[in-house]
């Protein structure tokens, strides 16, 4: 009995609960320090019982409670909250643990109110940047209005350029502008999709058209496979589906700079009145690294800093398109590895339709074709014959890595085809685009010491190029062409 009292004595005094001991009655027999003080009594002042103290809870011979929320009485007839739990020994009475909320309630109150203040802040700062881009739309649109007309006209070379630049500049604005605004209507969740019948074929072809200039321009190829079971016509948001792939497809060029985008559209279920597609766009460019990952679906982020720097963007492109899939009942994935390129694939739900509106009569047709503007497909058995199906880690069964091995049919194909656009980039002085192509012969020379001499040629074309000096870039070209076709080239 002596050691119960001392651990008894103890508790009393050190324990942060408030312990409180009553006899089968209800009538207060002993309390620790901490109920006391909480309770504003002094030390050997009486405590009133138990009805008194916990007047909401009524105790009986079986009582036994378990975390409780209820209210504890004051000497002062003030109540606090707290969490009690009541327990129950032999014959002789009740022990009650009680642990004081009233600091949690107190936090809980002002996290609540600070998530309406930043509610209401997010709401203005919401409205705030639609106001904004809205009105900034306007003289966007007049600039860009302007240029064109200007482009209508008589113009010499360096004002063309000039007026070039500032449409392509408007474009880009344009394009930062709605991204913004999509990007406001998602934080107040005012962003809609609409059902409207169109065809599918039609608006996939619609988007290659859209694309193609791009992807051409950086002389790569366009791959397609449209699976011959996906029905002809729809319903759902043809704007958005739409934008879904002008993301994905533009960063794929973005990043891309040797070998094929592939593009790659099949049906994975279908119902009485819907179907799931499935879709992928696969590059082969620079990749992302497993530790950017993460970073790849979050608002304003990119990659790194330099990839902005030297690409550029809002970093809200695939944020939007997340969320754009999600809304149409889907999940995007990517797979990737830094220098191998990227694999992109989505899931969406549309409904069935027997027919759509109006339409142009140019669509997709079904299989692999290689993709190459104006309603044109070329079948590419080789190009584009598709590994797997099409479900889990579709590549394309060629490998791009023949490209990188000096000497074989696939690498002088490609540095040959990049000869002939280099040089009509720089004869027409887009430097922009001649850097590029420079870069492409660059990578595609090995870094074997047998080749040294020959990166080191193209390398200083690329440096060239960069200065803008066409009597030397054109030297320097045919310096190096000369060098090529030596050894076989």
């Amino acid at each position: 009995m002596y050691v119960d009292m001392e651990l008894f004595n103890i508790m009393k005094e050190e324990c942060l609960e408030l312990v409180f001991v009553f006899d089968r009655m209800g009538v207060f027999v002993d309390c620790s320090n901490k109920a006391k003080e909480s309770l504003g009594y002094l030390q050997g002042e009486l405590i009133g019982n138990f009805g008194e103290i916990f007047p909401n809870l009524v105790l009986e011979e079986t009582s036994a409670f378990d975390n409780i929320e209820t209210d504890i009485y004051r000497k002062n007839k003030t109540c606090f909250p707290a969490d009690v739990k009541i327990m129950k020994f032999g014959k002789q009475g009740f022990v009650v643990f009680a642990i004081d909320q009233t600091e949690n309630k107190n936090m809980a109150r002002e996290l609540a109110a600070c998530k309406e203040e930043l509610k209401s802040e997010l709401k203005y700062k919401t409205e705030f940047v639609s106001n904004i881009t809205h009105e900034l739309r306007t003289p966007v649109n007049g600039i860009q209005g302007m240029a064109k007309n200007l482009l209508n006209t008589e113009l010499n070379s360096y004002q063309l350029e000039t007026v070039g630049i500032i449409e392509n500049c408007c474009v880009n604005m344009s394009k930062i502008i709605n991204d913004l605004l999509d990007f406001s209507k998602m934080e107040s969740d005012k962003l809609v999709l609409e059902n409207k019948a169109f065809s599918f074929r039609e608006f996939l072809n619609s988007v290659m058209a859209f694309n193609v200039t791009l992807v051409n321009e950086k002389g790569l190829k366009l791959l397609v496979h449209v699976g011959d079971d996906i029905p002809k016509y729809l319903i759902g948001d043809e704007l958005r589906l739409t934008q879904i792939f002008n993301n994905l497809l533009s960063n794929a060029v973005k990043f891309t700079t040797i070998g094929h985008i592939a593009v790659e559209a099949s049906l994975i279920r279908e119902e009485d009145d819907f179907v799931e597609l499935f879709f992928m766009v696969v590059d082969t460019g620079i990749g992302i690294a497993k530790e950017n990952m993460d970073k790849l679906f979050k608002k304003f982020s990119q990659v790194d800093a330099s990839t902005t720097r030297k690409f550029g963007g809002t970093g809200l492109g695939l944020s939007i398109t997340k969320k754009l899939v999600e809304l149409m009942g889907g999940n995007i994935k990517v797979e990737s590895e830094a220098g191998k390129g990227s694999s992109f694939s989505f899931n969406v739900i549309l409904k069935k339709s027997d027919s759509a509106g109006e339409t142009t009569g140019i669509e997709l047709p079904n299989g692999n074709f290689i993709y190459e503007g104006s309603g044109q497909y070329t079948e590419s058995e080789e190009e584009s014959k598709y590994a797997g199906d099409g479900t889990k880690g579709w590549k394309l069964a060629a490998s791009s890595d023949n490209i990188y091995q000096f000497g074989t049919s696939e690498n002088i194909r490609e540095i040959n085809s990049a000869l002939e656009k280099l040089f009509i980039c720089i004869e027409l002085e887009n430097w922009e685009k001649a850097e590029n192509f420079a870069s492409v012969i660059k990578n595609l020379i090995s870094d074997d010491e047998s080749e040294q001499m020959l990166k080191k040629e193209a390398f200083r074309l690329e440096l060239i190029i960069r200065r803008g000096d066409h009597d030397k870039a054109i030297a320097q070209f045919n310096l190096l062409k000369g060098k090529l076709a030596e050894i076989g080239f």
